[in-house]
């Protein structure tokens, strides 16, 4: 009977030793994966340009957070554009016991190259393991109490591109992430990306529907008003500088609307449709009034309005259709 207990707690103890490992093991894989926070806001001021705050780092704890050699690479959406006046600033925050410090820290190291044409920008320098952020502080490499640090990168005074588009509700502000080193042999890998942030835009565009001379034959012809072949009727819905409102071009004479074409979000003006059809054929000349009305086709991502309507704009011209004199 002791001999059998023996073995049996001789046999237990192999297949404990043998689960440690295993275990152990387990544990580290999951230290190891770094755990990255990124994020990134959008708000419109009194002047009607636009700040842009990106904010990244590394929660303490894990052992393969990101090195100096990581990339921030942002791209701005088209709607949005760096202009001589946008301020570019790259600095770091502490973490304190109590949140966030006030004091921008310029770090020795931060490289930060941007492309206004592009809208990109580019940021390497901040070691995200050095300062990896934790509510218990820690001493530095000199000594010195910490609770870790973010990176900032704040873009103000951007401004809304307006031949890229005509405005509108919840307008993207752009993508990026943090990604790998580049190398010459792989491409750059993705480490996190940055959550979606968006604002509003004022609706905004040109418009000037084309005059036309007819004969006495003809009939007075809306759509060559709205689109003329030959162009040069101001901004016309392409597919992407419309792709937050729709736009409705309404023609009217002194009776009311005599017709109508609605051009959905998104859709160039080639996919509208006639809405309301003219229900007679119009072959008396005179002016003709033309209402372009632009609605935001999303809800407002602000919890402010910017300057001007960003959910509904309303522009009213002419055209002329005149006869030939015969």
């Amino acid at each position: 009977m002791k001999r059998f207990l023996h073995t049996a707690a001789l046999w237990a103890l192999l297949l404990l030793g043998a689960a440690l490992p295993a275990r152990a093991a387990e544990s580290a894989v999951s230290q190891t994966e770094p755990t990255l926070c990124l994020t990134q806001q959008i708000t419109c001021g009194e002047d009607g340009t636009y700040t842009l705050t990106l904010q990244a780092w590394a929660e303490a704890g894990t052992k393969t957070a990101p090195g100096p050699d990581t990339r921030l690479r942002y791209t701005l959406a088209p709607e949005y554009t760096m202009t001589d006046d946008t301020d570019v600033q790259v600095y770091a925050v502490d973490k304190t016991h109590s949140g966030w410090g006030q004091v921008k820290l310029d770090l020795s190291g931060l490289q930060l190259t941007t492309d206004a044409a592009t809208g990109t920008l580019t940021v390497t320098g901040f070691d995200y393991t050095t300062n990896a952020v934790s509510e218990k502080p820690r001493l530095d490499g000199q000594g010195r109490t910490t609770f870790g640090r973010r990176l900032v990168v704040r873009l103000s005074g951007l401004k809304p591109d307006y031949a890229a588009t005509f405005g509108g509700c919840g307008v993207r502000a752009g993508t990026g992430g943090l990604y790998t080193a580049e190398d010459g042999d792989t491409q750059p890998v993705c480490l996190a990306s940055f959550p979606a942030a968006a604002a509003d835009i004022p609706l905004r565009c040109t418009y000037a529907p084309a005059d036309q001379t007819q004969t006495a034959e003809q009939e007075v012809n809306f759509g060559y008003m709205i689109n003329p072949p030959g162009g040069n009727a101001g901004n016309i819905p392409d597919g992407k500088n419309n792709a937050w409102c729709t736009v409705r071009y309404t023609v009217s004479d002194d009776t009311g609307p005599v017709a109508e074409y609605t051009v959905p979000a998104a859709a160039a003006m080639s996919g509208g449709s006639w809405t309301l059809w003219p229900s007679r054929t119009y072959h008396a000349p005179g002016r003709y009034t033309v209402t372009v009305t632009l609605c935001a086709v999303y809800e407002p991502a602000g919890t402010s309005a910017p300057q001007g309507s960003a959910r509904r704009l309303v522009l009213q011209t002419d055209a002329l259709a005149e006869k030939k004199a015969s």
